[in-house]
């Protein structure tokens, strides 16, 4: 399910860093802590988690948005200077449809503070609505079995882009961390299909065989992101990630998985978040 919220701002001058995802990131799991503790304590602690101990925090967001105009490139190279009255992006969670009440208020009056120790931009909650996706309609007379238990229908070719970067660590001979290689690479196929299986299985279900699905990158765009998480901390390391558009097929539940809980990994932190452009 995906939600727009919708921010007042001040007017004034205000500079944000453009390595911002992190601490929107943290805001949304602030105003998430303020629900059931049981609940916070799978999303933000363990995420949902799989036989092979990995854990994900199944949702992402879109980049911050602001009319035309009221924002520019500040003197400081890695920051923007904003003077928007009026600020949104996009929400976007693996959640079940009774907790659309319940993410909604949450989120309404929160206030917000998207920066780091140098500066930031404070932010009000002026509203939030449910953004209605594109529906992904199956062919019925496709039959996937990934085993003997379980069968799945509705497998269909969908066409995406990338709104905001979509990141991969792939393990390099001789390199200590995973490397953020494009996606050109060999194994990238291998290990974008396995990540959204791996997020399938993370909400308790199975049964669809990797040899079944098909991914191929359409378009892959010169552009790339680079953010600085934790930023000006002990802990400060940096992610990058490619914008590209591609073609995914597969059954629907695993293409809409993909669209609300993010492509590839580190979606928590505002990565993968993409949209339909053709079914």
């Amino acid at each position: 399910m995906k939600f727009k919220i919708k921010f007042n701002l001040s007017g004034k001058r205000q500079l944000l860093p453009f390595n911002y995802q992190y601490p929107l990131s943290a805001w949304i799991y602030k105003v998430l802590a303020k629900a059931d503790f049981d609940f916070t304590k799978i999303l933000h602690d363990n995420g949902y988690r799989i036989e092979n101990g990995k854990s994900f925090k199944l949702f992402t967001y879109s980049n911050l948005q602001f009319p035309k105009h009221t924002w520019k490139p500040a003197r400081q190279k890695d920051r923007m200077e904003v003077w928007a009255r009026k600020a949104w992006l996009t929400v976007s969670f693996q959640f079940p449809e009774q907790g659309e009440k319940f993410v909604m208020g949450l989120f309404k009056q929160q206030k917000a503070f998207v920066g780091d120790k140098i500066s930031g931009v404070d932010m009000e909650v002026e509203s939030i609505e449910v953004v209605k996706d594109v529906e992904i309609r199956g062919c019925e007379d496709v039959e996937i079995r990934g085993c003997e238990d379980v069968e799945i229908r509705g497998c269909v070719n969908v066409k995406m882009k990338a709104v905001t970067a979509i990141v991969l660590g792939i393990n390099v001979e001789g390199e200590k961390n995973e490397q953020y290689e494009l996606p050109i690479h060999a194994d990238y196929k291998k290990l974008f299909l396995q990540n959204l299986l791996d997020k399938y299985a993370a909400t308790g279900k199975k049964g669809i065989d990797i040899n079944t699905l098909d991914f191929k990158i359409t378009k892959l765009h010169t552009k790339t992101n680079l953010q600085t998480i934790k930023a000006f901390t002990p802990a400060e390391t940096k992610v990058k990630g490619y914008y590209y558009e591609f073609e995914l097929t597969a059954p629907k539940e695993l293409i809409e998985i993909g669209l609300n809980a993010g492509f590839g990994s580190m979606c928590s932190l505002g990565f993968g978040y993409c949209e339909v452009v053709g079914i």
